[in-house]
């Protein structure tokens, strides 16, 4: 599609974003209760917006809506998911306190095998294994939060995982 396209498409977006704004807040606000988070989905929501082709004034309050109740729905699910896997943890913290000391020493050696191991991959590389082993962060979180695109950021994971595999794999 040619630039003049994009330009009134954009121009579509602004002028949906002053309008409708304060009335996309709102309704977030009411599930999120902070007005940081409700903004930030907004942001979420416009981005979307964005790639969109076709976008019609006329019925931009409608989807906007659509997407925003959407994404809440998206957003309680995960928060359901983690308030699940937290709590399976939890239930089974206590297996793990009764763990023998010889389990608890091997598990330190493969952390500190683990460790080395890191200091020797490329820095981008070590830390985005970090980021998905450690913090438990997707490859789409890890690619926005290091601005790498999600292919290199699965790249990387790809090859640090198959590194520490083998490595591992020739200790043991």
């Amino acid at each position: 599609m040619g630039t003049d396209y994009k330009l009134q498409n954009r121009d579509v977006v602004s002028s949906i974003y002053k309008r409708y704004y304060a009335d996309l807040k709102a309704y977030l606000m009411s599930y999120t209760h902070q007005g940081m988070k409700a903004e930030d989905m907004i942001q979420d929501l416009f981005l979307r917006v964005l790639d969109m082709d076709v976008i019609h004034e006329e019925s931009a309050k409608g989807l906007l809506l659509t997407m925003a109740h959407r994404m809440i729905i998206d957003d309680a699910r995960h928060r359901a998911f983690v308030r699940r896997q937290e709590s399976k943890i939890r239930q089974t913290a206590s297996v793990y306190d009764q763990t023998s000391i010889v389990d608890k020493v091997e598990f330190q050696q493969m952390t500190a095998y683990e460790s080395r191991r890191l200091l020797k991959m490329p820095e981008k590389r070590a830390h985005v294994y970090q980021l998905w082993r450690h913090e438990e962060k997707t490859s789409q979180e890890i690619a926005k939060q290091m601005d790498l695109s999600c292919r290199t950021v699965e790249s990387h994971l790809y090859m640090a995982r198959k590194e520490m595999r083998d490595y591992l794999r020739n200790i043991i």
